[in-house]
């Protein structure tokens, strides 16, 4: 997947401007609204000789990565084609830190000291060797009054979403879950008389009625639609780990479970539509009642490590032995919360801070990473919940509305009515079949074999964590940690 990765590279040498990769990139999906104005997320550069410029996305979920020194200036859409092209590679410990904790990064961070992340909105000039930045300001929308608004407004706007991304005749799938995106999307597409060629779910039915493949499929079968289980493909855990790693530039810790859904997809030779977007900001675990109590109280550090207890990250009790292993300097836990507590006061003013939080970092530095970076070979995708008036107008609903009621839920329920008795799934990861056990075998004797040829340095903790049956989430996250840690340990000195 990395030798899809798009880039170019220009060098001022004797005062001539020298360019090598690609002169014109373009990432995303543009959709404008009525006016004509971008609405969608896309992005890109044009290069015409003289001057460079590139554009992200509005809400910056393109990954887009800058390297710039005064006679250089190298752009990619992952940060691997970048640090294969510099002399010196150094990581960035604060990034590093937090990265260990949460499983993903904040702001503009990258795990390398000299790539950064292009900022949302931003526009970025670079003409002889002089490199201008010029940022759009976020767009406010003033919040709803009532809950009644507030329901309205979403449905609204995701209606008017939905009607700026119609197929227009274009075969295209739908990937559906039990959840409330996908569900949302198919049932507003089949009310407008568009049937998807085929409608796919990660997991098997068997697992039970109340599972989420089985919710999806009875939804699927109640539209009279083509139904296709999406079964684990017969893939190590280290290939996939590797395979998602370098389609993300080593950005993130989780979903590679859904990489079979993802491959599926990609060789179905059809566009989709995807989920990503302002669920989050409506229908949020990290911004419950007792986490927005502790920020209320100002007991920052306890709503951090509530924060990291809810992400990919591995438990401290894992942890603390990681890190005194890991062959380079990672920061400690102070310098990674005042790192923490600079990004979130950028989000102290927003009507629900933590989702705005969360929005720009989680969803933006690792969800995001799933259909912009592992499906970056497929130029459509459809992202009706990133539309610019939708995501405004969620992100405007004050945190005592989200506490007070589901308005995601209840806008499903309103649009939706007659389907309003369909249970939706617990968000949970589908249950895998279990392996054979001599499947089983040989995938803990390459476990093994990776840590002992590749890890030294960790000593046995790889081989406590295999064996660990009292901690197994715990302990398989803190296999994906050190596989993670190991792997750029080898990007860093391979050259």
């Amino acid at each position: 997947m990395n030798d899809q990765c798009t880039w170019i590279e220009l060098k001022m040498e004797n005062g001539v401007t020298r360019m090598s990769g690609s002169s014109r990139a373009e990432f995303g999906h543009s959709v404008l609204d009525e006016d004509g104005l971008e609405c969608g997320v896309s992005g890109g550069w044009t290069w015409n000789d003289h001057s460079l410029v590139i554009e992200s996305d509005l809400h910056g979920y393109l990954p887009l990565y800058v390297h710039h020194t005064p006679d250089r200036l190298l752009v990619s859409d992952s940060p691997l084609p970048i640090l294969s092209r510099l002399e010196r590679r150094d990581l960035d410990p604060i990034a590093l830190g937090f990265f260990c904790r949460a499983g993903f990064l904040i702001g503009d961070r990258t795990l390398f000291k000299d790539i950064q992340r292009i900022p949302a909105g931003a526009r970025l000039t670079w003409t002889a060797g002089t490199l201008e930045t010029e940022l759009t300001p976020w767009k406010k929308t003033e919040s709803p009054k009532s809950i009644k608004e507030a329901i309205d407004g979403w449905s609204d706007r995701f209606r008017v979403a939905m009607k700026r991304r119609l197929p227009v005749g274009d075969r295209f799938d739908l990937p559906l879950s039990g959840g409330r995106d996908s569900r949302m999307m198919l049932l507003e597409l089949h009310g407008l008389g568009h049937a998807p060629r085929r409608v796919l779910s990660l997991g098997s039915s068997d697992s039970g009625a109340s599972s989420d493949t089985s919710i999806a499929s009875h939804l699927a079968h109640r539209l009279g639609l083509t139904f296709q289980e999406v079964l684990e493909h017969d893939v190590d855990w280290l290939s996939a780990e590797r395979q998602r790693h370098v389609a993300c530039g080593f950005e993130a810790l989780e979903h590679v479970w859904l990489m079979p859904l993802w491959n599926e997809l990609l060789q179905g030779g059809a566009f989709w539509y995807d989920g990503l977007g302002v669920g989050s900001l409506t229908r949020n675990s990290v911004a419950s009642p007792e986490m927005a109590k502790l920020l209320r109280d100002g007991q920052f550090s306890d709503w951090a490590s509530g924060l990291f207890a809810l992400t990919a990250a591995t438990s401290p009790r894992w942890l603390a032995p990681i890190l005194e292993r890991t062959p380079f300097c990672i920061a400690d836990d102070q310098s990674v919360l005042s790192d923490l507590q600079a990004e979130f006061s950028r989000h102290r003013d927003a009507p629900n801070p933590i989702t705005s939080f969360t929005f720009e970092n989680w969803g933006r530095r690792s969800i995001a990473l799933n259909p912009l970076a592992i499906c970056r070979s497929q130029s459509r995708v459809e992202l009706p919940f990133m539309d610019r008036d939708l995501v405004s107008w969620a992100r405007s609903i004050p945190i005592e509305m989200m506490h007070e009621n589901d308005i995601q839920t209840d806008a499903c329920h309103r649009l939706y009515p007659e389907f309003s008795s369909l249970p939706f799934d617990d968000g949970s990861p589908p249950k895998k079949a279990k392996a054979s056990l001599w499947l089983r075998y040989r995938r803990h004797r390459r476990k093994c074999s990776f840590f002992k040829n590749h890890a030294r340095y960790f000593g046995t903790l790889p081989f406590e964590a295999l064996s660990d049956s009292t901690d197994k989430s715990g302990s398989h996250r803190a296999l994906v940690l050190m596989f993670h840690l190991a792997s750029v340990d080898s990007l860093m000195s391979d050259r």
